[in-house]
């Protein structure tokens, strides 16, 4: 016997041999109380961790005093594709080692690359729980996109249609522009930025004026870009400078739309002028906002985060909708998000009362793409059609 221990020369071919001889297959004893772990599927986006070697020890500790019980025990492995976080994985991967984009690739051979690397990353995680010597049935192991499992997860979204139970709608969702899909409230992050604060006029219609006498309201904004697609404007119905202008309107600069005037606790009195411009399509709040009110979205950005030629305009329940023209003004369509900012900017710049003042703001959490570390901006709310939970005959609430 040595006199030093060396676990790969004890362990591994003692897994192999636990392996060879069956010892992880349920027993088939029906008559047997059955006792099974289906284990969390690692992502396929790198190797397993001390977080992962910590769970899975417990779960082969239990799993093997089950089985010790001479319980028909099952130990479910897999590993789950991970979808964005996978794709941006590789993305990185192919950046730094070709200087190529997914783009360059295109569709098909990218997707190639993935199922490349999922290969890798599996084998990589599968080495990984031999060596720690969890007692799986390996003969089972599962991976999220197979086939079978693919199919369950379809059978349950008809199922839940069927049963009415799931509908498709048009909703606000996260949206990011460069990855081109809708993503989760857990992949945008909140970060402090500086930036810049911009005061605009509105001005009133009808001879409505404020308490002080003025013939327009000001609002302040971070994304003057969005008073494309605003449908209303926001008070506090306790603030005395504006409660007696709820219900009448405003136009709003450079697209000559007429809006109203809402009443709603979202303004904060205290905070920047008490009015709050709404746009329903393009940011949570005002979304919540515009339901309350029955304001209707429009959606003025593209899938890649430009300036639509033509807005889509929806009611409240994401119906297409012609209470507002559809119109955007000729010179800031096809613009980036971007370069449509500094052009709405110098745009309100020029005509009086339509005007505007810039100041700095203070530190606010900036949106930003948990995956990609991108602009929050990038990931901005839009309108899609998208999947929801609840009854169809709810969707109106």
């Amino acid at each position: 016997m040595e006199k030093t221990y060396n676990p790969q020369d004890i362990e591994q071919p003692l897994y192999e041999h636990w392996e060879k001889q069956g010892y992880f297959k349920p027993n088939g004893d029906e008559s047997q109380e059955s006792f099974c772990i289906m284990i969390p599927p690692p992502n396929v986006t790198g190797s397993l961790h001390m977080g992962h070697a910590f769970q899975q020890t417990i779960m082969d500790t239990m799993i093997r005093y089950q089985r010790m019980q001479g319980k028909n025990t099952l130990w479910q492995a897999g590993t789950d594709h991970a979808g964005i976080a996978t794709q941006m994985v590789v993305e990185r991967k192919i950046a730094a080692e070709e200087g190529k984009t997914r783009h360059d690739y295109g569709r098909d051979a990218f997707i190639d690359k993935i199922w490349q690397w999922k290969a890798e990353s599996g084998g990589t995680i599968t080495r990984q729980m031999r060596r720690l010597g969890n007692s799986v049935d390996w003969e089972r192991e599962r991976f999220t996109m197979d086939e079978g499992l693919s199919n369950a997860v379809k059978e349950v979204f008809v199922r839940l249609y069927k049963e009415d139970l799931i509908y498709r709608g048009k909703r606000l969702v996260n949206w990011d522009p460069k990855l081109r899909t809708a993503i989760s409230d857990l992949e945008v992050e909140n970060r402090e930025s500086k930036g810049s604060m911009w005061h605009i006029r509105y001005p009133l219609v009808d001879g409505a004026k404020t308490a002080d006498g003025k013939d327009y309201l000001v609002v302040a904004t971070t994304r003057p870009e969005t008073l494309l697609g605003d449908t209303g404007v926001a008070v506090n119905p306790e603030d005395p400078r504006y409660k007696d202008l709820i219900g009448k309107f405003v136009v709003l600069p450079l697209v000559n739309r007429r809006i109203p005037i809402v009443g709603d606790e979202h303004a904060d009195m205290e905070k920047g002028t008490g009015c709050v411009k709404i746009t329903p399509a393009h940011d949570f709040n005002d979304y919540e906002v515009g339901r309350r009110h029955q304001l209707p979205m429009i959606n003025i950005l593209t899938f890649d985060g430009d300036i639509r030629e033509s807005a889509e305009v929806y009611d409240t329940k994401g119906n297409e909708s012609d209470v507002y023209s559809s119109e955007i003004p000729a010179e800031f369509q096809k613009l980036e998000r971007f370069a449509a900012r500094k052009a709405v900017v110098a745009a309100v710049d020029a005509p009086r009362p339509a005007g505007r003042d810039q100041t700095a703001r203070p530190d606010r959490p900036l949106r930003r793409s948990r995956r990609r570390g991108d602009r929050a901006d990038a990931d901005r709310p839009v309108v899609r059609a998208r999947g929801r939970a609840g009854q169809a005959s709810s969707r109106s609430r």
